[in-house]
């Protein structure tokens, strides 16, 4: 009996710590001031004018039932003439029912170069203020970035806007949101049988997935804040692995979920063998940097365009990737 005592017991700590760890979230989020649909109280970090410009830019954007099309972009390199910001609204103009949705896509910017290089190729562009940021150069760590885009996603839900978030290196070819169903709200692409997440080349995201506007998701996204504050040095994790990580959290709040097959939403880590003519849309990641990634992407988009103008849209393989390798 003592033997099977000291058995259990470590496992009845770790639930323990695991509720813990929930419970403090519960009050933090509780001890918050409750959310208005559209009164913007969340990020108070944000002057009164900054965020009257992203409800501008959100309410320019938004598509008739108040959903807008976000991407955020950290890294300067990525707005320059020629790279990856350029490709990617390039995707939009070729893409399969897709150049309708640039009117509805909002580029989120980190410095006043890359607000203006946005500026020169898109109409709805807003320049984000770091959340929590000191004065001085910004470190551009895995960390600094997803706390900033998880900050950006639950003001925008609290304003009232539902979304459909994209990263800058995915080249849209078809348009996804057919697959998307209102009821639910999260809409992701997501590998559900990756066991190591750790190996870059086995990543179950892909880049991509929606969120729609409600108590429930937001009160999703302020306990992935406040998670973020009591743990701030823990593993980031993207949307789709925190999901697979945290069910009980899930299943407390009731956030329902649509998990899109994988397979249709590409990625060069994952090394995808889907033709192009199945795929919707495809993310440059596992790439070590941005030179690489524009080779590839170029690659992607100039096989869509060889696709597209078959007449009978013959099958053709993908020569991507060549430089970015998982």
């Amino acid at each position: 009996m003592k033997a099977s005592s000291s058995l259990k017991s470590p496992h009845i700590l770790l639930m323990a710590l695991s509720i813990f760890s929930i419970a403090c979230c519960i009050l933090l989020m509780k001890s918050s001031k409750p959310t208005g649909g559209n009164d913007g109280t969340v990020a108070s970090q944000y002057s009164n004018s900054k965020s009257n410009e992203l409800v501008q830019v959100l309410r320019r954007a938004s598509m008739e039932d108040g959903t807008v099309i976000l991407t955020t972009i950290f890294d300067e390199a990525w707005t320059r003439p020629g790279s990856v910001l350029g490709l990617f609204l390039k995707s939009f103009q070729i893409g399969q029912g897709t150049k309708r949705l640039l009117n509805h896509l909002v580029i989120v910017t980190l410095g006043s170069q890359a607000f203006q290089n946005c500026n020169c190729l898109h109409p709805h562009c807003f320049q984000l203020r770091p959340f929590g940021s000191r004065k001085g150069p910004l470190a551009l760590d895995n960390l600094v970035i997803q706390r900033n885009t998880n900050n950006l996603l639950l003001q925008v839900l609290d304003l009232g806007y539902s979304f459909i978030f994209t990263e800058a290196d995915v080249m849209w070819l078809r348009t996804p949101i057919v697959h998307i169903h209102p009821s639910y709200e999260i809409t992701i692409p997501c590998n559900l049988h990756s066991e190591d997440s750790q190996n870059r080349s086995n990543k179950p995201g892909r880049g991509l997935f929606y969120v729609k506007s409600n108590a429930v998701s937001i009160e999703l996204f302020k306990y992935r804040k406040v998670w973020g504050t009591l743990y701030p040095n823990s593993h980031v994790k993207s949307l789709c692995e925190a999901l697979k990580e945290q069910q009980d959290v899930i299943e407390m709040l009731g956030v329902r979920i649509q998990y899109l097959n994988a397979t249709y939403f590409g990625g060069f880590c994952q090394g995808d063998s889907r033709e192009i003519r199945q795929v919707y849309t495809l993310q440059a990641n596992c790439c070590d940097n941005v030179e690489d990634k524009v080779h590839d992407l170029k690659l992607v988009l100039e096989d869509w365009i060889n696709f597209r103008a078959q007449s009978f849209n013959i099958s053709l393989g993908k020569r991507a990737p060549t430089k970015c390798i998982a």
